[in-house]
């Protein structure tokens, strides 16, 4: 007889929401907004989240006392928002105590059911994070030049994650409304709009930043990963790095000997040497630091083109200002896993006696990488970048020859994806890489294509 299972769940969420908006001669804006949503993810008298939000504007450029420099600045609006959003995404019966029947235990040599019982807190509720924003908006030499400029602060509280319990609870860590993640930044954007003598040339480009601190999950840590380790603590960004810190490379057996070195491992003379963080002569999880994150800072893209003529040209460039991005496995360890390769142009600067002051390890497979492959910064690469995303060449004939064939417009163009891109990342993986590290993905295509735009 073969055993048997299923499972089921359901879960539901009503809303409601009005708004009001206000508008005064186009000088002074307001909105503002309710919603109310109802969750059966909480239990009752939780269910309810009320997230209010106000929205004001004001048109300066509007006023009368702006004449005065009216030609200079034709336009400037200041503007700001604040308002609370919820979040209940944690599954169906977190606030229940679930029971799971299992079948394939075994009691004096007879096939039973075993039974677990779930983890629970009825008092689970909503996730809120508050949000305010402040910005303007303004145009110069006759609105040809825009500019705009915000500034954010979010603050999510009561997150909901599982606290780490004693080992002695003898069951899993049920949801709590524990954490508070604050998180900050800014943007710029602006475009310009301008002629010399027959050409029109636009351009727009925007750079922004972010990041964020965890303030409180009750003085707890989380740490997760294998090969790539982050940890969660008060005082950092979320799932930091963390990792021992890489000290150069062990130049000879005299230095070995002085240490320190990892429990359980001989070093050899071109293997990386590792900070000794709390000074007890040896390395191993005590030593580890918080060695930077994942996320992306200094976000930036900006767009040119003219037409001229018929002809026109374009062209998006992209990148990211501040990166890290740790790397494992296949993806910068010659010889992974004992296989044949792969072998990286990135190998061939390796230590050996003759070549003390390189930027890779001594070559090494099997046991013999054990001390260079252990968690460290050494792995940890910088992973900013500059692409030329896009460009494009394109003709529009002239609609008088057009006219002739019955056709309103025609055009014609070439364009390229993915053109150049300028980045440190070793073996030449993809600088947006956002997998595990391994580059166990495909490479991003350069694609050229060509098109016709026609309407009749």
């Amino acid at each position: 007889m073969w055993p048997t299972g299923g499972g089921a769940s359901d879960w539901s969420m009503y809303s409601g929401f009005a708004r009001i908006n206000y508008n005064y001669d186009e000088r002074y804006l307001l909105e503002f907004n309710i919603r109310n949503d109802y969750s059966s993810y909480f239990a009752k008298g939780n269910r309810s989240g009320i997230f209010p939000s106000v929205s004001a504007g004001w048109r300066v450029s509007s006023e009368k006392f702006w004449d005065r420099i009216r030609e200079y600045i034709p336009s400037f609006k200041i503007r700001g928002s604040y308002g609370l959003v919820g979040n209940n995404r944690i599954g169906s019966y977190q606030y229940m105590q679930t029971v799971t029947v299992t079948q394939g235990g075994s009691f004096n040599n007879e096939l039973v059911n075993t039974v677990s019982y779930s983890s629970a807190n009825p008092d689970v509720r909503w996730e809120k994070t508050a949000m305010a924003d402040i910005g303007f908006d303004m145009g110069l030499l006759k609105n040809n030049l825009n500019i705009s400029f915000d500034w954010f602060h979010n603050r999510t509280s009561d997150i909901l994650f599982g606290l780490p319990v004693p080992g002695i609870f003898g069951n899993g860590s049920p949801y709590q409304n524990a954490g508070v993640v604050a998180t900050s930044g800014w943007e710029l954007s602006l475009s310009y709009y301008f002629k010399t003598g027959p050409v029109n040339h636009t351009f727009s480009g925007n750079v922004s930043d972010s990041w964020n601190k965890v303030v409180d999950i009750k003085g707890t840590q989380s740490i997760s990963g294998t090969d790539v380790q982050t940890i969660l603590t008060e005082g950092y960004p979320m799932w930091s790095y963390y990792a021992l810190k890489s000290d150069g490379f062990f130049q000879n057996e005299e230095e070995i000997a002085a240490g320190p070195i990892p429990d359980g491992l001989t070093p050899k003379p071109g293997d990386i040497r590792y900070v000794d963080k709390n000074d007890d002569g040896r390395i191993n999880s005590e030593d580890r630091f918080i060695v930077g994150n994942d996320f992306p800072r200094y976000l930036f893209s900006f767009t040119y083109g003219f037409e001229v003529k018929g002809f026109d040209f374009s062209m998006m460039w992209q990148g990211v200002g501040k990166r890290s991005k740790w790397m494992r496995g296949e993806a910068v360890e010659a010889f992974h896993n004992n296989n044949e390769g792969p072998v990286l142009d990135m190998h061939l600067d390796r230590w050996t006696p003759s070549n003390p002051d390189a930027t890779y390890p001594r070559l090494t497979r099997g046991s013999e990488s054990a001390n260079n492959v252990l968690g460290s910064d050494f792995w940890i690469k910088d992973a900013k970048y500059i692409r030329l995303k896009n460009v494009q060449v394109g003709y529009t004939f002239p609609k008088k020859w057009m006219s002739k064939v019955k056709i309103q417009n025609f055009r014609v163009y070439a364009s390229l994806q993915n053109a150049l891109t300028f980045s440190a990342m070793p073996g030449g993986w993809d600088p947006e890489y956002t997998g595990d590290g391994s580059g166990r993905s495909y490479p991003v295509a350069r694609v050229f294509s060509l098109g016709v735009n026609l309407k009749f």
